[in-house]
């Protein structure tokens, strides 16, 4: 079976869309952590966290098509991707920096947590890996860097607060 190609149009519109998706992405991150730091509550954080789950899932769809255009590669399709790429990844480092505080803020975390926890630390993984591609990392400002860093801090301290956030074996 022969791989299918795409014109530029073709990905040119979805980059916009994506673009689109990006200031959703944005706007909901703003939302999140303000109504979890006032309220403490975790359900506009979970919508942010399920766009952000798009926004990546998206990504991924656009970088194959990206790497099978007709015409070979698009050096400007290409580097407006990675450069929504990266902001993105930034909001979400910044993102759950704030979220973060608010749970490392509680004395005993409420119900959930465990499994935004989790999401969490798999999103930190995640994003220091896609942040430490070459083409990313030439993005990264100091603000960038210090947040990846401070993310892991409040983690840490999370961990140490509350180990059973980490047992796997049962609920």
């Amino acid at each position: 079976m022969r791989a299918k190609f795409y014109t530029r149009a073709e990905v040119e519109n979805l980059v916009d869309a994506l673009e689109v998706h990006v200031r959703e992405v944005h706007e909901l991150a703003g939302h999140a952590a303000q109504q979890a730091a006032s309220a403490n509550s975790f359900h506009a954080y979970r919508a942010f966290r399920d766009k952000a789950g798009e926004f990546e899932t998206f990504s991924i769809l656009i970088e194959g098509r990206l790497n099978r255009m007709e015409d070979g590669a698009n050096p400007d399709l290409q580097q407006t991707f990675d450069e929504l790429t990266a902001v993105t990844y930034k909001e979400l480092i910044r993102a759950s920096i704030k979220f973060l505080y608010v749970l490392a803020a509680h004395a005993s975390l409420p119900l959930g947590t465990r499994e935004i926890f989790m999401q969490e630390l798999r999103t930190l993984h995640d994003t220091k890996a896609k942040l430490s591609q070459s083409r990313y990392a030439e993005r990264l400002d100091d603000e960038a860097r210090r947040n990846l860093k401070v993310a892991e801090d409040i983690l840490n301290e999370i961990i140490d607060k509350a180990p059973s956030l980490l047992s796997f074996g049962g609920r």
